[in-house]
């Protein structure tokens, strides 16, 4: 699912949840219900007991129980009273098991639509994405919205059914006297809006103080490493120091006046109670409104109080979730990779393929135009290589072969097979890239080789054995459940690389591109890994891009890379007659 996410995709998804949406309802029904006749009950017995004007009530109660005993009366009433409240408690505690299910579905939806969103979104945009403010849109601004929805399922139906129960009641007591309450209920809302889009302002501020806080501390602690060798961490460490008392100050404004536009809230609504008091006090003295009726209308007045906080809560909470909204929409309006079908596969049944670039144009998003018209070809089983100075554009043709970059122009074909028509988690699955900067989880050596793949012992043994990793692998304690750190701290560079390299063997792929992935190791190592790695790659296309002539001497054609073009092409003599082979292309 693609687009923004609205209140209306929130209210689509409470309704598409139905059988607990209706539980939640009936229960919240039948707890009304019960609870509206208590606060008449025991009002009445005083007019009909104390004040000693008999009616329906004891009439019924002297019937039914053969005594017009006053403690038979309160019994009874009281009995009554608490039968509605437990039942009424039971009923409630089932409407909120049945709210919260759907405030949790939705948590889940919103997540995984989230998830679902990032896990294709284009590499252009992932580059710009900070991994704090990603957490803290998919904990508290879904938590946020998910919290709006169960509000909003719990309270409004509830709260609406009680106040015209309510309203209904109060009405048949004293038309005139109802009519001033609900005349204010209008400026309680208005009011609870004005409230709640000042709240709301000031929860987006404390929101934001928290992702910069978290994106700072999460970069902090990836490159720890890195801060401690330039000797930065007071700096750093002081940077976190201000973004935390900015957070200190953005909660402080929020919680003070979220607290003042609550206890306000709370201030009118018991005002109003004191005055209408007074009021009914003056009925009982004005006209034929009995002391108890009285009593009654008063506690139903203090009963009215509950639904429209409630709905003023809710009012507030509306504006405090728009923000959330706004803030999770910007990760759904992130561009995503293009989707090609997987119409054709040039992989199946063969051992490698061939690939080939035709007329490729490409440029980073606002950027100037990185290749110019790129045309190369990797014949099936065939080895080349692209040479060039650094920032020529060899990194970045890899990265389009795999389509971590959609090309702007030109065509990318496996097998004369064009890779719209084959699908980006094909090629992904059957062409493996090796970067120089080989990634790893802060996991063990076993996970961070198969990826969570089922492997047995033997397969990933052998594969460390190509890398030559084998030997230091069972020499260590816990062998392949040893924990490497973050991103492979605790291996020397050389280490990592190889382990790469083992992972990509583990992954068994029909196309390899090498880009710069054995610059960590020294020529001696390097040029002993590729014999080690000749029986794996036999047969299988390969590119390399490289700098040293040990590595690109093995290689069956050559491509020179700079500037994004195509300079010249051939086999490795040839070039090296024409004088363009050079030890280290970064020297002039």
């Amino acid at each position: 699912m693609t687009g923004t996410y609205s209140f209306k995709t929130l209210y689509e998804q409470i309704k598409s949840q139905k059988h607990d949406f209706w539980r939640t309802n009936v229960y919240g029904i039948l707890a009304t219900l019960l609870l509206l006749p208590i606060p008449m009950l025991i009002p009445l017995l005083i007019d009909e007991v104390l004040l000693e004007h008999p009616g329906k009530m004891t009439e019924t109660i002297s019937a039914f129980f053969g005594s017009s005993e006053t403690w038979v009366y309160i019994a009874v009433i009281l009995v009554m009273v608490l039968v509605l409240r437990f039942t009424a408690f039971f009923f409630n505690n089932q409407k909120t098991f049945y709210a919260i299910k759907i405030t949790q579905k939705i948590s889940y939806l919103l997540r995984h639509r989230i998830l679902h969103h990032l896990e294709r979104v284009s590499l252009s945009e992932y580059e710009t994405l900070k991994s704090g403010g990603i957490a803290s849109k998919t904990v508290q601004d879904v938590e946020s919205v998910s919290g709006f929805a169960g509000q909003m399922v719990t309270t409004l139906l509830s709260a609406l059914l009680m106040l015209a129960g309510i309203a209904a009641v109060m009405l048949w007591m004293n038309w005139v006297l109802a009519l001033l309450v609900f005349m204010l209920n209008p400026l309680f809302l208005a009011f609870s809006r004005i409230l709640g889009r000042k709240t709301g302002e000031l929860l987006r501020r404390q929101h934001e103080a928290y992702e910069l806080y978290h994106e700072l501390l999460n970069e902090t602690l990836e490159l720890f490493i890195q801060v401690r060798a330039s000797n930065q961490e007071r700096s750093f460490f002081g940077l976190l120091q201000n973004r935390a008392k900015a957070i200190e100050k953005a909660s402080l404004d929020y919680g003070y006046k979220a607290s003042v536009a609550q206890n306000s809230s709370t201030l009118l609504t018991n005002t109003v109670v004191d005055i209408f008091r007074a009021l009914g006090i003056a009925a009982v003295a004005y006209s034929d409104l009995s002391i108890g009726m009285m009593i009654a209308f008063l506690f139903y007045l203090s009963t009215l109080v509950q639904p429209i906080q409630q709905l003023m809560g809710l009012v507030i909470s509306y504006q405090s979730t728009k923000p959330a909204l706004e803030r999770i929409n910007t990760l759904l309006s992130l561009g995503q990779e293009p989707h090609y079908p997987h119409e054709k596969d040039p992989f199946k049944n063969v051992k490698t393929t061939s690939v080939a670039l035709k007329e490729i144009g490409f440029a980073y998003k606002e950027g100037k135009t990185v290749l110019h018209n790129v045309s190369l070809k990797a014949e099936a089983g065939q080895k080349i290589a692209l040479i060039g100075p650094s920032g020529s554009g060899k990194t970045t043709i890899a990265q389009i072969m795999v389509g971590f970059y959609p090309s702007h122009s030109g065509e990318i074909l496996y097998g004369d097979m064009p890779i719209k028509q084959i699908g980006l988690p094909v090629v992904r699955e059957n062409v493996a890239l090796m970067l120089q900067q080989a990634l790893f989880f802060n996991d063990t050596i076993r996970m961070n080789l198969t990826l969570s793949r089922a492997r047995s012992d033997e397969e990933i043994y052998e594969a460390l054995k190509a890398a030559q990793l084998e030997t230091f692998v069972r020499q260590l304690e816990k062998g392949l459940e040893t924990p490497i750190g973050k991103n492979g701290i605790r291996l020397s560079g050389g280490q990592r690389q190889r382990l790469a390299i083992a992972r990509l063997i583990l992954s068994d792929p029909k196309i390899v591109i090498f880009d710069e992935a054995t610059s960590a190791l020294d020529n001696a190592t390097e040029f002993h890994l590729y014999e080690t790695l000749a029986p794996f790659l036999e047969g299988r296309t390969t590119i390399i891009i490289a700098h040293r002539t040990t590595t690109i001497r093995q290689a069956d054609h050559i491509y020179l890379i700079e500037e994004g073009r195509v300079k010249a092409e051939g086999s490795y003599d040839s070039l090296q007659e024409r004088g363009l082979i050079k030890e280290d292309f970064d020297k002039p």
